[in-house]
């Protein structure tokens, strides 16, 4: 397998890391593309779930501050679809580095009825935590968030032992936690898969997104070399745009016979 393409891809997540946490220096204003929450010590951008849940908070509506990040992810998404979480989401570098061929080969192992049905949790996370939740009751889903608890939680109560203060969700959010850590150990990049609602929401442009993973049916022969590296889980001869898809290009570095490529346009 050719690993000048993973190479790059890893220099990016490193670049958007980088970027993500230069807040030390300067705030944007902006919201980040992926799940990084604005409570890490360092961030630069806003949480676009938590603008979400600000907009819509006990039903009072600011319509600006809740087209804002959908517009701004639904623009962004439309080009590069969830290549946003393979290239460029810091949690899913996390995950690149806790994923291994074991794991690759366990997550094969699960039933697909069973690997279905997690696939709609991160859908349900993000119509009844990010919208519904919020709108009817109060925050739910960034006050139990395990993004803002390893980014924004932790970071805050090494750097400011005498002044962070937990508040009554820490418990749930600790829980919470441990399982986010338990999962992406289990399983190859769990989190992207089966929980995290802005991969839910941007898989729904990768159908129609300028960049896209595309199979020369005529030069296939069907080894099923690149479904054993996707890290997704993807039947990539038969699954065209799958919104499951990151376009991390394994499946291109494992094809022997030069049938996948990236492709740009409709």
């Amino acid at each position: 397998m050719s690993k000048d393409l993973q190479r790059k891809r890893l220099l990016s997540q490193l670049i958007f890391l980088l970027i993500s946490n230069l807040g030390a220096r300067f705030k944007t204003g902006l919201c980040y593309p992926f799940l990084y929450c604005h409570a890490c010590p360092y961030s630069i951008a806003g949480c676009p779930i938590g603008i979400i849940e600000h907009a819509i908070y006990k039903k009072h509506f600011n319509l600006f501050l809740l087209l804002y990040p959908i517009l701004m992810i639904a623009s962004l998404s439309m080009i590069v679809g969830r290549a946003i979480c393979g290239w460029m989401c810091p949690i899913g570098l996390l995950q690149r580095i806790t994923s291994t061929e074991r794991l690759t080969k366990l997550s094969r192992k699960i039933p697909h009825s069973i690997e279905r049905f997690l696939r709609y949790a991160k859908y349900i996370n993000l119509i009844l935590f990010v919208f519904l939740t919020p709108h009817f009751l109060g925050f739910m889903f960034t006050d139990i968030c395990p993004i803002g608890f390893l980014v924004g939680t932790i970071p805050l109560s090494i750097l400011y032992p005498g002044r962070f203060s937990p508040n009554e969700f820490f418990p749930f959010a600790l829980m919470v936690f441990i399982a986010f850590i338990i999962l992406i150990f289990l399983f190859n990049r769990g989190w992207c898969k089966f929980f995290c609602p802005i991969g839910a929401f941007i898989g729904l442009f990768n159908k129609v997104s300028l960049l896209r993973i595309e199979v020369d049916k005529s030069k296939c022969v069907h080894c099923n070399a690149c479904i054993k590296v996707c890290p997704m889980g993807i039947d990539v001869p038969n699954v065209e745009r799958s919104q499951e898809c990151i376009l991390c290009g394994r499946c291109i570095d494992a094809c022997q016979y030069g049938a996948i490529s990236f492709k740009v346009g409709v």
